[in-house]
């Protein structure tokens, strides 16, 4: 259970200036989003000076937010209202309750005895461990592939440096080649008017 919550803790998150260039905002407009959205009972991540961690899940929330506000026009504090109603009421509260390790402890429903309870959140926790292990089994294999493609590009550099390290001895060698031979056939000639000479 350890290693399912220390995944659970590991989920990506993204700063706030990442989000703001998701959604095309200014970075204040995303603060005063969030503190709107957390006035209405949302909740985000803080790491550890107090600045908040958006997850996947409230990348999703400040998408439909903006939806909400920008193309049907809804004023901001009904938006917010909206959004938040649909992740505690909707198919998100899922995602959202899988954070229960860093997140504050939400009240248990009355008709849903305490084991069955537990089971919901262990399975919940064990399919986004599953999750996050594929994404760091797919990380590993982007990074195997990069770090393959740049030994291939290291070693292509260095079998081009060396051709064109031999082209240039080759070069060389042929104009020396070249000099001595005009200095042998001007010294054959210079000999060959003085013996016609005499």
């Amino acid at each position: 259970m350890g290693n399912v919550i220390e995944l659970v803790a590991r989920e990506r998150t993204y700063s706030g200036r990442e989000v703001a260039e998701m959604l095309g905002i200014g970075a204040s407009t995303l603060r005063k989003w969030s503190m709107l959205l957390e006035q209405h009972g949302y909740w985000f991540l803080r790491d550890s000076q107090n600045r908040r961690e958006y997850r996947q899940l409230d990348v999703a929330v400040l998408q439909r937010f903006y939806r909400l506000t920008k193309d049907q026009l809804f004023p901001q504090e009904q938006a917010a209202l909206m959004v938040v109603n649909h992740v505690t009421d909707g198919p998100m509260l899922a995602q959202q309750e899988t954070a229960v390790t860093l997140a504050p402890a939400l009240s248990v429903p009355a008709s849903v005895p305490a084991p069955v309870q537990t089971n919901n959140w262990e399975e919940k926790l064990h399919a986004l461990a599953a999750h996050v292990q594929q994404q760091d089994a797919a990380h590993h294999a982007l990074v195997e592939r990069v770090e393959k493609q740049e030994a291939y590009i290291r070693s292509s550099l260095k079998e081009r440096d060396r051709r064109l390290l031999k082209a240039m001895n080759d070069i060389m060698d042929a104009k020396v080649q070249l000099a001595k031979m005009k200095d042998e056939q001007r010294k054959t000639s210079i000999w060959h008017k003085l013996f016609r000479m005499q």
